[in-house]
């Protein structure tokens, strides 16, 4: 039987399809079920995952209501009650606890509860409502000899958009002196309701948070999907395009199943075009206010402070600063803070600001494919196998480890001169540069970068230098990435001697 891969949907697989597909996120899901192991008192503690669009909190979540029925003490304690994606009839505290029946009477097939929901729905006043709704749930609990757990997604649509301050606080005081009710919830970020002290949900939960995949993470979703690992560091890139976000690595994966590695990133520019309509949703669903803001950011590409995403956008600062915070509520911006007061801006789901780049042409295209084609010499191990360094300058690097230091900055100035040169031999610079600056001629191999016509060809190894030299890098997260690689291989080679 062909593996399902549900981009979108984990709750349409079967368990054993989750089971199967659930390669990564083990120690997130042994985390979470081990606080629902240790919920035996009277209060429960309850449990938010946080993470951006397509970082698996709906697939983590499902995990856990599968590990549940598979694990004997669980099952015998437990009964996961799992909503929908988003729940966007609930606008009180007492329609919460009905659309929990609605999932009951769903999940049970069971005419009894189909018959109290329907009844229940009929109620008008909302008190009544939550007291009649709840009551009915609690029965169910009774009945079973189980706590339930309720999997509720995207809680901070719910009670940011749609359940009132009072309502947020009656669902506070059931969930904190009711036993028999756990949330397991997710969230996109951080938002106000958890952090501030005058909100309902202020220390409520425990938070996990879903950082992004490593390198043998999104090895090990390739590997699922596209049925083989990616050799040596080609892996890489994959991460960095993707933020190493499991949704996006899946997609890309699906792409490049049957395409060489150098193949898969030349042919970026056509996985963008496949998936158009799924980037395109996310403009779609923004206000046209906080698209222009959002835009701007993605236009900028670059980590942005908020003065350059005004300037960008022509809008106020003031007002655009405003607009980015709600963009960070959506999940859809995410800041850095550097110290010294100064906030650092970039779009959340990397692969969108790689794919409206490519769209617009022009210089942002150009330089999102100069470092796509960077990348490509710079981990794939049948680039670096093609050195030709000697051949093409004139030059073995290993002669910049000896006493003729500045015959070779005069070798590495000629080469770099000839951006056609560079641009079809970038592993040699790479090499080149790398062996320069290990051999303690990092500044004077970067004044040559920056006054070459090759320059637009080499932005992360330049940004590499900088970072070695200890200057402050403001640049795209993606090359920022590889600019801490060009490092590394600056630091091996000062180990090799």
């Amino acid at each position: 039987m062909p593996k399902r891969h549900m981009k979108y949907n984990p709750s349409f697989l079967s368990d054993a399809e989750l089971v199967e597909s659930f390669v990564v996120r083990h120690s997130d899901l042994h985390l979470v079920t081990k606080i629902i192991e240790e919920n035996q008192t009277d209060s429960n503690q309850h449990v938010l995952v946080i993470g951006p669009r397509g970082s698996g909190k709906t697939t983590l979540v499902h995990r856990v209501a599968v590990e549940i029925k598979r694990n004997e003490d669980l099952q015998t304690r437990w009964y996961p009650l799992i909503f929908s994606e988003e729940s966007y009839e609930v606008v009180s505290a007492g329609e919460f606890w009905l659309e929990a029946l609605f999932h009951l009477s769903r999940q049970t097939n069971d005419k009894k509860w189909k018959q109290t929901y329907d009844e229940l729905k009929a109620e008008t006043d909302d008190q009544r409502l939550l007291e009649r709704a709840l009551g009915q749930l609690l029965d169910f609990a009774d009945s079973q000899g189980k706590r339930i757990l309720l999997i509720v997604e995207n809680l901070n649509m719910l009670l940011g958009n749609m359940i009132s301050h009072d309502e947020a606080w009656k669902m506070r005081h059931t969930l904190m002196n009711e036993p028999r009710m756990m949330l397991l919830a997710t969230a996109t970020n951080r938002f106000e309701q958890f952090e501030n002290l005058s909100h309902a949900m202020f220390e409520m939960f425990k938070m996990q948070e879903l950082k992004p995949l490593d390198d043998d993470e999104c090895n090990r979703i390739w590997e699922f999907v596209a049925g083989e690992r990616l050799a040596g560091e080609r892996i890489k890139p994959i991460r960095i395009l993707t933020g190493g976000n499991p949704r996006l690595l899946t997609i890309i994966a699906k792409f490049g199943a049957h395409r060489s590695f150098r193949k898969l990133l030349d042919d970026l520019v056509h996985l963008i075009d496949d998936h158009t309509e799924y980037f395109k949703s996310h403009l779609d669903n923004l206000p046209a206010i906080e698209r222009k803001a959002y835009l701007a950011l993605a236009g900028l590409w670059d980590s942005s402070t908020a003065r350059e995403v005004a300037k960008a956008a022509r809008l106020d600062v003031n007002k655009t600063s405003a607009l980015l915070r709600r963009l960070i509520g959506r999940g859809a911006v995410v800041v850095e803070d550097r110290g010294k007061k100064v906030k650092w801006y970039s779009v959340a789901e990397r692969m969108y600001n790689i794919y409206y780049l490519m769209r617009r042409r022009g210089k942002p295209a150009d330089r999102v494919k100069a470092t796509v084609k960077f990348m490509i010499s710079m981990y794939d191990p049948e680039a670096a196998a093609r050195l030709i360094a000697e051949e093409a300058i004139g030059l073995s690097p290993e002669i910049c480890n000896d006493h003729k230091g500045e015959e070779a900055l005069n070798s590495a100035r000629r080469y770099i001169q000839d951006a056609a040169l560079v641009e079809s031999s970038i592993e040699n610079a790479i090499e080149l540069f790398v062996a320069l600056a290990a051999a303690g001629q990092a500044k004077e191999a970067l004044g040559l970068l920056i006054d070459s016509p090759a320059r637009k060809h080499l932005e992360p190894l330049e940004a590499g230098l900088e970072l070695f030299i200890g200057e402050d890098v403001k640049t795209a997260p993606e090359i920022l990435e590889i600019a801490k690689d060009v490092v590394k291989r600056i630091e091996d080679r000062v180990k090799e001697g």
